[in-house]
């Protein structure tokens, strides 16, 4: 198993220095004097930082190793596999998880949170000034907080980040956190819209995703809100309370075309920790050799499989070409030698080299986080104008969402490439011609988030059932009939929080389900 260490670069000093005092939720008060930092920080580097951390969270992999963040997801939903040039880790290739996979999550989420909790302090007595901070504030929680649940079920929300106040929070039931969620991105829509002319605004430069344009913000939110409700589609009462919530929104409410929302706090290739955070774990060190992941994650079979079955041209942008000039895979858990050394299969990321680029995941060290991008939403609001929620052309959103994933990627003459790929026979890219209309839509947006948001394709999973021939490790010993339905919680719970993590019950990787798990 592969493990390496990663620092973590923010905006300011101030920044770090908040974030680093929230480094174990509720074992200390977050507003006690400390000399080492200062007793009041400025919104505006709290939130840059915040912002950052979220990159981190949504594309990175702050853990480091290969057993944290979404460098499992990518495993789980057949888009990674792992190389066999190393010794392999039977944990992780059995699904035998432990509460160390993925703890970096919850260690990460949780200081973030309390980071934007500060932003809310600040302005208590101020809120009209605040307004637009505030309004932020509560959507990136929101952002956090929904990923918690949708990987632990359960989490404590209600009675979390009171630090000295409470120190051992107890947990609230994911099903009673996800409306709260709802209501939180409504009140903050709410919030932005009535804010005065003389509200503070961060601006360009602390506002590292949308430069202080507050009408972003709320598609932002929206959008968010749609990726929220979609998780519902088949739980008990979710299609109703679906539509309700939606109602007096349209397609034009959420994020569009060319509007991918972007981070990028000033990426560079000036230390290692200064990097995109994706460049950062599989892509190249300032000196371009290979970052610590990178030659240990291939390219899975199963979806170079599928990019080959439907000619589909984003194949060498999302995998690297191999010695022999193709793209080729190796099954997740295979135990063959000789045959699948790094030198045969596909690295990740479609840049063989680390120079700058135009195309592929990993373009360089400077580009944006993207943490929710415009085909994901077209994607949501495909699926919701099919199922009814929403009114539009199901057909013309389809296509606007791959056409955005041809762009994202760098394809060549992105629209008329997108044109040619959907017109091709069958229901894994034809949607008009579609036996199966929502098979077609979430196999697709499958196909587009590889590596770049595996979290959702496992809400896609876990929701639907799609892909239905999503395959299982073959290493020798795997007993699981499918990938884990969610994480365990993390040691430091155990260690800090012990009685309410532990009233949980027993919590089973492979069986136990989020709420909104048929």
């Amino acid at each position: 198993m592969l493990k390496k260490i990663r620092s973590t670069f923010l905006i300011s000093t101030s920044a770090l220095l908040l974030v680093a005092a929230g480094c174990k939720k509720g074992t200390f008060d977050i507003n006690a004097n400390n000399p080492n930092q200062p007793s009041t920080v400025s919104p505006n580097l709290i939130l840059s930082g915040a912002l950052k951390s979220a990159a981190d969270l949504s594309v990175g992999n702050p853990g480091g190793g290969s057993q944290s963040g979404n460098d499992l997801f990518n495993l789980y939903m057949g888009y990674w596999a792992v190389s066999g040039d190393y010794i392999p880790s039977s944990a992780l290739l059995t699904y035998n998880l432990t509460s160390d996979f993925g703890s970096s999550i919850w260690d990460n989420s949780y200081p973030t949170l309390e980071n934007l909790l500060q932003i809310d302090k600040y302005y208590a007595a101020t809120p009209v000034a605040g307004a637009n901070y505030l309004g932020i504030s509560k959507i990136m929680k929101v952002f956090l907080y929904q990923r918690l649940v949708d990987i632990y079920n359960n989490v404590p929300y209600s009675a979390a980040l009171n630090g000295g106040a409470n120190n051992f929070p107890s947990y609230d039931n994911g099903s009673v956190i996800y409306p709260s969620l709802v209501n939180q991105l409504d009140s903050a829509v709410a919030i932005i819209k009535a804010a005065t002319a003389g509200a503070d605004n961060p601006g360009a430069t602390y506002d590292v995703l949308y430069g202080g344009n507050m009408t972003k913000w709320v598609t932002f939110a929206n959008t968010l809100k749609l990726k929220i409700l979609m998780n519902l589609t088949q739980s008990s009462g979710g299609p109703a309370y679906i539509q309700s919530k939606l109602t007096g929104l349209t397609t034009a409410s959420f994020i569009g075309t060319g509007a991918d929302a972007t981070i990028n706090p000033g990426y560079n290739n000036g230390a290692g920790n200064q990097q995109n955070p994706l460049w950062q774990d599989i892509g190249y060190t300032t000196t371009l050799s290979d970052a610590g992941n990178k030659p240990y994650f291939r390219a899975c079979s199963y979806a170079v499989n599928f990019y080959k079955n439907t000619n589909d041209p984003r194949i060498s942008l999302i995998y690297t070409v191999n010695s022999n000039g193709v793209v080729q895979g190796r099954a997740f858990g295979s135990t063959l030698g000789g045959t699948e050394h790094n030198t045969t299969i596909s690295g990740i990321g479609g840049n063989p080299t680390g120079a700058t680029q135009t195309s592929g995941l990993l373009k360089s060290a400077s580009q944006g986080a993207v943490i929710l991008s415009s085909t994901e939403s077209l994607f949501l609001q495909t699926e919701a104008v099919q199922r009814g929620y929403l009114t539009g052309t199901a057909a013309a959103l389809y296509q606007s969402a791959v056409s955005e994933s041809f762009r994202l990627l760098g394809v060549p003459s992105y629209a008329a490439a997108a044109t040619t790929y959907t017109a091709q026979p069958g229901d894994n890219t034809n949607f008009i011609a579609s036996s199966n209309p929502i098979k077609t839509i979430i196999l697709q947006k499958w196909a587009a988030l590889n590596t770049m948001d595996p979290l959702e394709s496992w809400n896609d999973w876990r929701r639907l059932g799609i892909p239905s021939d999503l395959p299982i490790s073959v290493y020798p010993g795997t007993t699981a009939a499918h990938v884990p339905y969610r994480l365990l919680y993390p040691t430091s719970e155990y260690n800090y929080n012990t009685d309410n993590v532990n009233a949980q019950g027993s919590i089973n990787a492979i069986t136990s389900k989020i709420f909104w798990m048929p």
